[in-house]
């Protein structure tokens, strides 16, 4: 199916700063009106640009409009200072896209549907459980629920420790943030070391702009529990898990485009998007 897409500047929470956005309508003939809509962000330090626009395409393609967005402070959206993340800005940042797209007259209100991968799997969970969002239905691709791997006792460990320090110490002041590789090898410096999360991640992002996260960034996840909201849930919820995951060793990563077990977990999606929210 053909579409239309076009760039969106959407006013965030924060006076001042827009959340840049992709819209994804399919093409005028034959398309559902209004059309069920699927809000889509993406994960830990990434942006729309990694991978993201293949999924709505895939989804508008079946029929589906789509917003991609980026969040505060990250990717083509306003913010400073640069990539930091913040799990409440970010859950914010969804709810006004949502907010968004019930406005608009070519969404259908009453049929949006949530999707995230790795952290804003986590994020769609967590949206999935209030009321207020009232999401028609859920996707949570490789999502983090809460558990993480506990972190090795060696030097590297100590250093992003100490950054993290550092970092918080530099932008109580007003200075600008300490730094750290969003990725690393096991036993470096970096917010994700585990086997395979570097080949992973530059797999769908080889762009050196989007490569570094601020080191207090990381003190966000330990306390991010999404699970603890799985009781409220009352929407279809789908989450696609692989059997190993190198961010807890294998299989994070293959679920995105081009990797082993995408044509899966892609399938899967669409198979619970045509049982829960037809077009």
């Amino acid at each position: 199916m053909s579409f239309e897409k076009r760039s969106l500047k959407i006013p965030s929470s924060q006076p001042g700063w827009n959340l840049d956005a992709w819209q994804y309508l399919p093409a005028a003939e034959g398309a559902a009106k209004p059309t069920p809509i699927i809000v889509m962000a993406h994960g830990f330090a990434a942006d729309k640009t990694m991978g993201l626009g293949r999924y709505a395409e895939v989804f508008v393609a079946a029929g589906y409009a789509c917003l991609v967005f980026d969040y505060r402070r990250w990717g083509a959206s306003d913010g400073t200072p640069r990539q930091v993340l913040v799990v409440k800005d970010q859950l914010e940042d969804y709810r006004t896209v949502i907010k968004y797209a019930r406005q608009q007259p070519e969404f259908d209100p009453q049929r949006l549907v949530l999707w995230g991968s790795s952290l804003s799997g986590a994020h769609a969970i967590t949206l999935s459980a209030e009321s207020a969002v009232n999401a028609v239905a859920a996707l949570a691709q490789c999502p983090y629920t809460g558990t993480s791997a506990p972190l090795p006792l060696c030097l590297a460990s100590l250093k992003v420790a100490a950054s993290v320090v550092f970092d918080i110490m530099k932008q109580t002041l007003g200075l600008a943030p300490v730094y750290i590789p969003v990725v690393s090898e096991p036993g470096t410096v970096g917010a994700l070391t585990t086997e395979g999360t570097r080949a992973g991640m530059l797999a769908i992002c080889s762009d050196p702009r989007y490569s570094f996260v601020s080191a207090s960034s990381l003190l966000q996840v330990p306390s991010y529990q999404p699970r603890a909201k799985a009781g409220q849930i009352t929407c279809p919820l789908l989450i696609v898990l692989p059997i190993r995951d190198n961010l807890l060793p294998c299989g994070h990563f293959d679920m995105y485009f081009g990797a082993s077990h995408h044509t899966e977990s892609i399938t899967a999606q669409l198979e619970f998007l045509k049982k829960h929210v037809p077009v």
